[in-house]
């Protein structure tokens, strides 16, 4: 993935060359439904430079709502209001309202030391607390050790024997941000050992049920015509990634000490479904003239508690949400989350003050990025925004 300046320049020279790209007259079919954008031939100038393969782009303003599901023929992604799509790193704000539902119940708090909960992995977890694992902010680090152990099926005790414990967690470190997927895998484990539950049963009684999502952590119940396949444009190569190894694991009962790598970026689920978490989250917690959550919560997961600092100014995280300020894309704060895997670059995002959303999963494309922040993600949030304005007349 081209993650600095110098990787993003040579990756963006490549892509012209060798990557796949949605062109050709009866390459790229498009199902509309509701509102209509204002600019369908600039969406398709972006999906064409952005080698997009396959996508649903969802855009709302209040009443109005605009939904776009494109099919490419060649290679075959096709795309309806029945896909699913696995949206990765945009299920930690799930993962996050999850979190949070159980602070209401009482059953956790922000300042529980996770260590209290997950035996075997208490001395480099000891003095982590949800909040820190919430805003990456734990110390905890992404390492090589952490896949092989999810490949090998071992437990939280047997990857601290077979890591570093000071990669896991640098002296020193804590408070620090830095983006970490072991630590929002961790809260899948916590909140199986506060429940006693699978976290599919949790997210489906406290996420998926009351937000009226279709959407599962589980895609082998899926039929796999419904999921979206997702393409590495560059490298291209083959074959399409549906459900990765780690998907079709079985979970019947939960077990604290092996399921720390699903409640990361194991989300499958739709635009239309998002769009109801990202519209009570601009509602303040209100969700079908129901409180969801308290204000004071939302208010909470929406103030920066971290900044990424010199690797994006323009980017800082909440509790489970990516905070956005750049003004190239908008005057106003984007709150939400992009989320990036096998080849996919999604992202999920409100304006803060008016409530507009722009959603946009795909089956691949350009991975590019300017600092943090996908480039594609900022071309189409950026369109998005504007598309259901209505035309001003001309002079």
């Amino acid at each position: 993935m081209p993650t600095t300046p110098l990787k993003n320049t040579l990756y963006r020279l490549a892509l012209p060359l060798l990557a796949p790209s949605p062109r050709g007259r009866d390459n790229m079919r498009h199902s509309i439904h509701g509102d209509a954008l204002v600019d369908m031939r600039g969406y398709e100038r972006l999906l064409r430079r952005h080698h997009v393969l396959g996508a649903s782009l969802l855009v709302r303003e209040g009443d109005r709502c605009c939904e776009v599901h494109t099919s490419v023929a060649r290679p075959p992604h096709p795309c309806g209001e029945k896909t699913l799509f696995r949206v990765a790193s945009i299920t930690k704000m799930a993962t996050a309202l999850a979190v949070l539902r159980l602070c209401g119940q009482g059953r956790l708090s922000l300042e529980t030391d996770v260590s209290t909960l997950l035996t075997g992995a208490d001395a480099w977890l000891k003095g982590v607390t949800v909040e820190r694992l919430l805003s990456h902010t734990s110390g905890l680090r992404d390492i090589p050790a952490v896949d092989e152990a999810l490949r090998d099926g071992l437990t939280l005790g047997e990857l601290t024997e077979k890591a570093d414990a000071r990669a896991l967690h640098p002296e020193g470190a804590e408070g620090a941000f830095a983006y970490c997927n072991l630590g929002y895998g961790l809260l899948g484990c916590v909140l199986e050992a506060v429940t006693g539950e699978t976290m599919d049963v949790v997210f489906a009684r406290e996420v998926f049920g009351p937000l009226a999502m279709r959407a599962t952590l589980t895609p082998t119940a899926l039929p796999r015509e419904d999921i979206m396949p997702i393409t590495r444009v560059l490298p291209h190569r083959g074959p399409d990634m549906v459900i990765p190894p780690l998907g079709l694991v079985p979970r019947e009962t939960p077990d604290p000490q092996r399921h720390y790598g699903l409640t990361a970026g194991s989300l499958y689920t739709d635009a239309a479904s998002l769009s109801h978490l990202l519209g009570m989250l601009s509602s303040g917690g209100l969700w079908r003239g129901e409180r969801y959550l308290p204000a004071e919560t939302v208010a909470e997961m929406a103030r920066p508690h971290a900044t990424y600092g010199a690797d994006d100014p323009r980017l800082c995280y909440g509790l489970g949400l990516l905070i956005v300020e750049d003004a190239a894309i908008s005057p106003r704060r984007l709150i939400g989350h992009q989320g990036f895997a096998y080849g996919c670059a999604d992202g999920a995002f409100y304006e803060e003050g008016t409530g507009k959303q722009v959603i946009f999963l795909n089956g691949g494309c350009s991975e590019a990025r300017r600092g943090r922040f996908g480039q594609c993600n900022a071309e189409i949030l950026r369109f998005g925004l504007k598309q259901l304005n209505p035309k001003q007349p001309s002079a």
